[in-house]
């Protein structure tokens, strides 16, 4: 006799056989129990998870001769032995997607009408893949199905419901059959393998079920092909050979390169891979897979099931660690992405697509900007917190009116403290009362001052301190001066210059709102940062405005008139753009300016803003309270 696969040779022949299905097979067992079967079932579900094998044993306990008081056929009488050989003469099984046609329907609803057999108790009609029906053939056979004979019962199988007409659907009991578990697959492996005496461990049937993907008939034809390719006890390093998969150390090591930011390192595991045999979509689909169990132990706390084995779980989870959230989604995203890439047809080299995704991976600063100042940050609170300094409790998104915890002032004084606004002191002038005869304003408590040379940090500042900073000062500076600054991002550390990377397109209205409130920037990150700082302006690129355009005009802070043509600043925009530095002689003539208001100015006299106007040659923005005028 021909070998039978291990699907066919041990397909289930009664409900209580079916594995993962019972919400199914109850419903069914009941309704044969007690006589209340229905006229036309739709059985839809993902490929090999039991349709038709459902519909044979239905076909069986209706017409069971020795029928079981739950409901259960016995296996044993003529008509069940009849349906499993394939000759009840009143089971019909007709594919749709080769027999599509409204000829074919007709024949099944002419037949349909007919006597049954002598030993037959009910007709069994089993339509596969009815949603590839024509629309005259699926519109022919809904006017059976609204009148179906009483001895007739059809059962529709599919595995896309939705392509089935809303009224076939509408006449049926739709019964959903789901995808097994990989425990389940496990089960029904070992079960197959004791009936065929073979020993298997259960990594090794782990392995096969898991390489189903919830397919019972593929977990069975994937076993079928070890059985052929093993002569001994099965063994999960062989069983995963002989799938094709990428190994788990390779997998892991490219993972752990990109951790590390070792772009070299990821390319040479990565050609040890290629060179081994593998495919290089197969190889990026293993590790799309292996990113996405390190997600999943990662972000789900452990509560969340993987399907590996406890020690690659570790090594995972401690990638997921190293890696963090924000970028293991950038990493899943852009793996996912290449996989689309390589699978298309413009794909002419594969491998390079694997590798330009790589090392686009492991060099941080090649990602989007937001996601690379998030991934800093994430990288800063996790070095925080394995170290002595204390990890800021709050996001700097939230936390931007307080210091974080573990910042110091400057040793041996207090930090500068921020310039006061124009804005700040108009209302000071507005609140303090005015008298017939002009008094001068008591003279404020002095601050206590700085050490003239206060003794310098130790320790190098690092650019993730300097983002952090940037990101809590932002909110602090008046309206106007954000929306020129906020599109500065620190770029780098130069010593104790920090040099801030704007869009080309933004940095003309940049540079003179960060000459106006230098002071108050270089107090505040000094504030923050525990030490006094310089900083610089340059064009970046990778900060260029979304689709390369500048803003609307009424969205731009109103920019100063330009300076004369000796003024550095002054240079038409197509010219090179010079970098900015707050120790300019600009900086130097603005804070000569006093910026002392009094309670009354005599008439002719200059006002604060008249002295900004001359000295500066700019305009002063300032905010008008509603109802205060047009």
């Amino acid at each position: 006799m021909a070998y039978q696969s291990l699907y066919r040779k041990y397909r289930p022949q009664r409900f209580d056989e079916l594995v993962g299905q019972e919400h199914v097979t109850t419903g069914l067992r009941n309704a044969v129990r007690d006589e209340r079967v229905g006229h036309a079932y739709l059985f839809s579900g993902p490929r090999g998870t039991g349709k038709t094998t459902t519909a044979r044993i239905l076909a069986k306990a209706l017409n069971c001769t020795n029928l079981g008081s739950e409901g259960e056929p016995c296996g044993e009488c003529e008509n069940c032995t009849a349906i499993s050989a394939g000759r009840f003469l009143d089971f019909f099984e007709l594919d749709a997607a080769s027999n599509r046609g409204i000829d074919n329907i007709r024949d099944v609803i002419e037949s349909s009408t007919l006597g049954m057999g002598a030993a037959s108790r009910t007709k069994v009609y089993v339509l596969d893949e009815v949603h590839m029906l024509t629309d005259p053939a699926a519109n022919a056979l809904l006017k059976t199905l609204e009148e179906t004979p009483s001895h007739v019962v059809f059962v529709l199988a599919t595995t896309n419901p939705e392509k089935v007409l809303p009224t076939i659907r509408s006449r049926t009991q739709h019964f959903e059959f789901t995808l097994l578990s990989v425990d389940q697959l496990v089960q029904r492996l070992g079960d197959l393998c004791s009936r065929e005496g073979v020993k298997a461990d259960p990594e090794a049937l782990e392995v096969i079920a898991a390489a189903g993907a919830g397919s019972a008939r593929d977990a069975e034809s994937l076993l079928d092909q070890v059985l052929a390719h093993e002569t001994g006890p099965l063994e999960a390093e062989a069983v995963a050979a002989l799938f094709g998969g990428a190994p788990f150390p390779l997998r892991v090591r490219i993972l752990e390169a990109i951790a590390g930011e070792d772009s070299p390192g990821a390319l040479v595991a990565l050609g040890e891979l290629l060179e081994a045999g593998h495919e290089p979509r197969r190889a990026a689909e293993n590790l799309l897979a292996t990113a996405r169990d390190a997600f999943l132990l990662t972000a789900g706390a452990g509560r969340v099931r993987v399907d590996a084995p406890e020690a690659e779980q570790e090594r995972l989870r401690e990638l997921g660690l190293a890696l963090g959230n924000a970028a293991l989604v950038r990493v899943i995203e852009t793996l996912g992405q290449a996989v689309t890439d390589m699978r298309g047809t413009e794909a002419a080299d594969p491998r390079l697509v694997l590798e330009v995704a790589l090392v686009r991976l492991s060099r941080r600063d090649a990602g989007p900007p937001l996601q690379t100042v998030v991934e800093r940050i994430e990288r800063l609170e996790r070095a925080m917190a394995g170290g002595d300094t204390p990890v800021p409790t709050r996001s700097p998104a939230r936390s931007m009116g307080t210091a974080p915890s573990g910042t110091a002032p400057p040793e041996g004084g207090t930090a500068p403290s921020p310039r006061r606004t124009l804005g700040a002191l108009r209302a000071e002038a507005a609140e303090a009362p005015t008298d017939p005869a002009p008094e001068p304003e008591p003279e404020p408590e002095p601050e206590p001052a700085p050490d003239p040379k206060p003794e310098a940090p130790t320790t190098p500042l690092e650019v993730d301190d300097v983002i952090v900073a940037w990101s809590a000062i932002l909110p602090e500076l008046p309206v106007a001066t954000r929306s020129a600054v906020q599109n500065a991002q620190p770029l780098r550390v130069d010593d104790d210059v920090v040099v801030f990377g704007v869009p080309p397109a933004m940095i003309e209205a940049a540079k003179p709102r960060f000459k106006k409130e230098a002071d108050t920037i270089r107090a505040a990150l000094a504030h923050r940062l525990g030490r006094t700082v310089r900083f610089n302006l340059e064009p970046a690129d990778e900060f260029a405005l979304s689709g390369g355009q500048p803003p609307a005009a009424d969205a731009m802070p109103s920019a100063p008139p330009p300076d004369p043509p000796s003024d550095p600043l002054s240079d038409p925009p197509s010219h090179p753009v010079e970098p900015f530095s707050d120790e300019s002689p600009e900086m130097e003539e603005i804070a000569d300016i006093d910026l002392s208001l009094n309670t009354d100015v005599p008439d002719g006299a200059p006002t604060t803003v008249t002295l900004l106007e001359q000295q500066l040659g700019a305009t002063v923005v300032e905010e008008v309270p509603r109802g205060a005028g047009t």
